[in-house]
């Protein structure tokens, strides 16, 4: 633009200068500004229209050199015609909007070149990345990625990102599916985007190829995943010749429920696990626990926690409670130092603003006693309000013998859909449910030899109620599977 104006100025001013005598003898003074206007705003419009022309021109013809080197084999003088094209473009012969309207083209081609080469340059992936981050629906580029990014051996976190994106753009592609789920397992990944894919891929596709399938099997092998599809997976990988899905297949066969779904991958699994003396099916049962899960309906354990796990022997809070509270508070007093430094940035903006207003000294010290006793007035304010606002400390009542009853009970039904073996498994699953609109929960419960960690989601005054709304959010495909069981408040 600074280019364009300095040209505009210079000719206009040259031609201004030849036709102002003309203009004066003409119509006088009176209309002097309007011939200034029209010429000066005639040349920038002039000379816009120029280096545009100019640099696409430019730009065409770098970008065909670099067509008849690519075609002819000679990848470094290719690169190099596609560079002076890339530097044509971010020079000044383009105006914002032209250039706007180009970056898409050359973008496109220079990915198209980096990803023909026999290894992708980091200048060739950081440009690719950039074009499949603003186009991850160009199925071409996404496959072709997708492809050279599994012959490296090393992902970080940008190709992981851009692996989602081209999922969620291109989810009805199965080449492009396949593709993600074999990136995904390359790296073992056994989160919700994953296992999505995964599930994607083999309901489309349930002849899988071995080199597929066996590490599909390990991974949910691993991560103790336990529903109608892992169980078909462990069917597979069982006969594949992998032995120790017959374990996932006992554990299929005790604690998933028979439905219309499973009933033959059960029936299968019965046969499969009934060649076993008792000794060896209890032993298989104890090597894999279904961390994601509903319960059983006979299990004893409580859905919500019990009102013991929370109080102490002697009816007050115990150490798990105080150190809950107390971890509130931590949290609330980082949150507030994390503030100070938004606060200081904001202080040394207002001083900045202050130098730069040239007043007498005087003003300044008076302008900065009116601040202090402002923030004195308002902390006072605050301080007193915090006070008034404190609940007395009442003096300790005597020891009565009254049994404290517990609360009454409200909407006395509530589903679960997942039990998990670690806190931060369940967190992020309730975040998730959510976001999507999904009133989830989850509660801390031990049982005889571990302690689990359960997500529920809402509660309900009727069980019918209750299942409605788990089938609901199961039709959904917002979670595999639920149980309606008691809630206590």
């Amino acid at each position: 633009m600074s280019v364009r104006i300095w040209i505009a100025v210079l000719s206009g001013g040259l031609i201004l200068f030849a036709l102002m005598p003309l203009w004066q003898r003409a119509m006088g003074m009176t209309w002097i500004s309007l011939p200034v206007v029209l010429i000066m705003a005639g040349c920038f419009g002039l000379v816009g229209w120029g280096m545009n022309q100019w640099g696409t021109a430019l730009i065409r013809r770098q970008i065909a050199e670099a067509a008849v080197w690519e075609r002819a084999g000679m990848t470094s003088q290719a690169e190099a015609a596609f560079e002076r094209a890339r530097s044509t473009y971010d020079s000044f012969w383009l105006s914002p909007l032209l250039r706007r309207r180009m970056a898409d083209g050359i973008t496109r081609r220079l990915a198209r070149f980096h990803l023909a080469q026999p290894v992708l340059s980091k200048n060739g992936q950081a440009m690719v990345s950039a074009y499949i981050h603003l186009h991850p629906e160009d199925e071409e580029v996404a496959q072709s990625w997708l492809e050279e990014t599994l012959r490296r051996d090393v992902h970080g976190r940008d190709d992981h990102m851009l692996a989602e994106r081209i999922g969620t753009a291109l989810s009805d592609r199965v080449t492009i599916q396949r593709l993600l789920m074999q990136f995904y397992l390359l790296d073992g990944r056994s989160d919700f985007q994953a296992m999505q894919t995964y599930r994607r891929v083999w309901q489309n596709h349930e002849e899988l190829p071995d080199e597929l399938i066996r590490p599909l099997v390990r991974l949910l092998f691993n991560e103790s995943y336990l529903n109608d599809w892992a169980l078909r997976v462990y069917l597979k990988g069982y006969a594949l010749g992998d032995a120790y899905c017959l374990e996932g297949i006992a554990a299929g066969l005790e604690h998933l429920r028979p439905n219309a779904d499973n009933r033959k991958d059960l029936d299968m699994a019965r046969k499969i696990v009934s060649a076993l003396d008792e000794p060896q099916r209890h032993q298989l049962l104890h090597k894999i626990e279904p961390a994601r899960r509903a319960p059983d309906p006979d299990e004893k354990q409580s859905i919500l926690t019990d009102r013991a796990q929370w109080d102490g022997p002697d009816g007050g809070p115990d150490e798990e409670t105080v150190a809950g509270r107390v971890a509130a508070v931590r949290e609330a007093v980082v949150g507030a130092l994390k503030r100070m430094p938004e606060l200081r940035a904001l202080g040394q903006r207002i001083g900045t603003i202050l130098q730069s207003v040239r007043l007498p000294a005087r003003a300044y010290r008076m302008a900065g006693v009116v601040a202090a006793i402002a923030m004195v007035g308002i902390l006072a304010t605050v301080g007193w309000n915090m006070l008034g606002r404190r609940p007395v400390q009442p003096a300790a009542p005597e020891p009565v013998s009254e049994i404290v009853m517990p609360a009454p009970v409200i909407d006395p039904f509530t589903i679960q859909v997942a039990a998990y073996l670690k806190p931060e498994d369940a967190q992020r699953y309730v975040e998730r449910l959510k976001q999507q609109q999904v009133d989830a929960f989850w509660t801390k419960a031990a049982s005889s030899n571990r302690t689990w960690y359960q997500v529920k989601v809402s509660h309900f005054a009727t069980k019918e109620e209750a299942r409605q709304y788990g089938e609901a959010l199961k039709s959904k495909g917002l979670i595999d599977d639920f149980y309606v069981a008691n809630y206590s408040p």
